[in-house]
């Protein structure tokens, strides 16, 4: 019984994080434009919690964070609840297989998702309407989103570990296996 505690302690605080996205999102987030884009806190989100809990966590977490998003957003349900799992995933298995060099690292991995996600979203959007060029999609939006969002995740990590949502680089933190 004393060793559920633990896990139950994770799971209400990665519950809160998905709060904490919602209210970050919608009242702080949308209405902060940096080069005509805002960033994204749920990828974000996805991203830090899959650095600091493996693979296993950071693709539940991307998938509750993912129809989080669809159902804020108002956008089609399951798009971005699949990439975000996906994200959570495949940088889980990437800090499992190569670990976490640096907090660079995590602008760096936290760039290459969002840029990664957008275009799949754009590609999506591309194949499914009447929308504008996809190269001017990603020179004018997708580009500076990725760049927003990796500058954003270091600084949002560093509060998130220091409230101790997350924990630290090395540390143990119960598995959900």
């Amino acid at each position: 019984m004393t060793a559920l505690a633990p896990r139950l302690l994770s799971i209400f605080k990665l519950g809160l994080l998905i709060v904490a996205a919602v209210a970050i999102q919608t009242a702080l987030i949308s209405r902060l434009r940096i080069l005509g884009v805002t960033a994204d806190v749920f990828l974000i989100l996805v991203v830090l919690v899959g650095v600091s809990r493996g693979a296993v966590t950071g693709m539940v977490f991307g998938f509750v964070a993912g129809l989080t998003a669809d159902i804020v957003f108002l956008d089609p349900v399951g798009l971005r609840t699949l990439v975000y799992l996906a994200a959570g995933f495949a940088v889980g298995r990437y800090v499992e297989e190569f670990g976490l060099a640096s907090a660079w690292v995590i602008v760096l991995v936290t760039a290459v998702v969002s840029l990664a996600s957008q275009t799949i979203y754009g590609l999506f959007q591309f194949a499914t309407g009447p929308e504008g060029a996809l190269f001017a999609m990603m020179r004018s939006q997708m580009l500076p989103a990725a760049v927003f969002d990796g500058l954003l995740a270091a600084p949002l990590y560093l509060g998130l570990v220091r409230l101790r949502v997350l924990p630290p680089p090395g540390a143990s933190e119960p598995s959900f296996r």
